[in-house]
């Protein structure tokens, strides 16, 4: 018999409990045990929720850590304290653990892993990335000793709603974002995903399964799309661009790197298809070439779906990290050029930025409310620069300003 209790019965927690349920059966066919949802540790306002499941619903932590001899614990709560102080405790005791909680793992999945190790058992966080995608196990199973270079994604579903929305139907920021909200795609509170930190939780976290291990925060810049403007978006289409919020790490000569950014992505890039609240994730290397990976990257079901095959792939597999090697790699930027957003009170000041530095610009496009210009991206700049990925030889064709225009040579 296989004991397990369940730590939090919100929207991921009962989806957890449902997909235990629903597959049962499975679960005793591949594991050769019966499984046995013997506790769930609640907070006063889920108690209701969960007044009829079949298992001891408890508010108390004591309560709940005297009732059984667990056997996994699934971690099902979000935020630092108390998940960590919980996660640790079972971690000692040789019990595995399965998250979704990517704070969580972001800021303390070093320590928990180490835990993890010391104990001889596991910390499973499968669902923390990507909700639906199996990213995580595909890196520690089948592709544990494949070369990756560069790991890249949209890795939050309600930045990519909104984007997508206001791309495709001409929708204002701030519509868009109420209505995501209305939809359950957003907090009423949204600063996690409009700021970046939801994707930059996430990228570290990939950054960790990529390169093997885990890196300096402050090797991770962030930015979110809450200083991208409806007129941004409008130019960059108008050139054949889709502005995404774009999720990066790379191993370069001086270490892992990474950042969260809004960019804009050509036509042919692969990422540039990524509608709606999909995730996509591309991974790249020497033998692979690149591969993509797409699915849902939130919602109850596949999230649950994901914690539940995480317990799954830990229990009939041994994985592997991959190893900690510091190879070198020349891969300090995957662009070229950039746009930047001149509004009309700045344009003499950007003419004169292009005169001194001496740069060319490349093609611009001019709107009611300001200038688009795409340069060169090896130049550092007084104005906000957003990356550019792919080939802009592929971009609709405006007027080209020549760099005679603003007297750069």
């Amino acid at each position: 018999m296989i004991r397990i209790g369940l730590i939090g019965f919100g929207t991921v927690g009962s989806g957890v409990y449902e997909r235990l349920l629903q597959t049962k059966d499975q679960i005793k066919q591949l594991l050769k045990k019966d499984i046995e949802i013997s506790a769930i540790l609640v907070k006063d306002k889920q108690k209701r929720r969960a007044e009829k499941v079949d298992a001891f619903v408890t508010t108390s932590w004591e309560e709940f850590c005297g009732i059984a001899k667990f056997d996994v614990i699934f971690e099902a709560i979000g935020g630092i304290e108390p998940a960590f102080s919980y996660t640790a405790k079972w971690l000692e005791k040789g019990v595995p653990v399965i998250s979704a909680n990517k704070k969580l793992v972001a800021e303390k999945g070093e320590i928990l892993e180490q835990l993890a190790t010391a104990h001889s058992t596991y910390y499973g966080y499968e669902a923390a990335v990507a909700g639906g995608i199996p990213i995580i196990n595909s890196l520690k199973g089948t592709l544990t000793t494949t070369p990756i270079t560069r790991v890249s994604g949209i890795l939050n579903g309600t930045t990519n709603y909104m984007l997508t929305e206001m791309i495709e139907n001409h929708r204002c920021f701030t519509e868009v974002l109420l209505e995501a909200q209305e939809l359950g795609y957003a907090e009423a509170d949204p600063t996690d995903d409009i700021e970046g930190f939801d994707a930059w939780y996430k990228i570290r976290i990939l950054s960790r399964l990529c390169f093997g291990k885990w890196s300096p925060v402050t090797s991770f810049y962030r930015k979110g799309v809450s200083s991208i403007e409806d007129w941004h978006v409008e130019v960059g289409e108008r050139l054949g661009f889709k502005v995404k919020l774009v999720a990066e790490a790379w191993r370069g000569e001086s270490g892992v790197k990474g950042r969260v950014t809004p960019a804009f992505l050509s036509p042919i890039e692969p990422l540039a298809n990524v509608r709606g609240v999909t995730n996509g994730i591309s991974l790249e290397g020497e033998s692979i070439d690149q591969l993509l990976f797409l699915g849902p990257g939130a919602g109850k079901e596949a999230t649950a779906n994901s914690m539940v095959e995480d317990f799954i792939f830990h229990e009939r597999s041994t994985s592997a990290w991959r190893n900690t090697k510091e190879e070198k790699w020349d891969m300090e930027e995957s662009f070229t050029h950039a746009f930047v957003f001149i509004n009309h009170s700045e344009r003499n000041k950007a003419l004169e930025w292009v005169k001194q530095a001496g740069i060319a610009v490349i093609d611009t496009y001019a709107h009611h409310e300001g200038e688009g210009w795409i340069v060169p991206s090896n130049h550092s700049s007084p104005f906000e620069m957003y990356p550019i990925y792919g080939d802009i030889s592929t971009r609709k064709r405006e007027k080209t300003i020549h760099s005679a225009q603003f007297g750069a040579f």
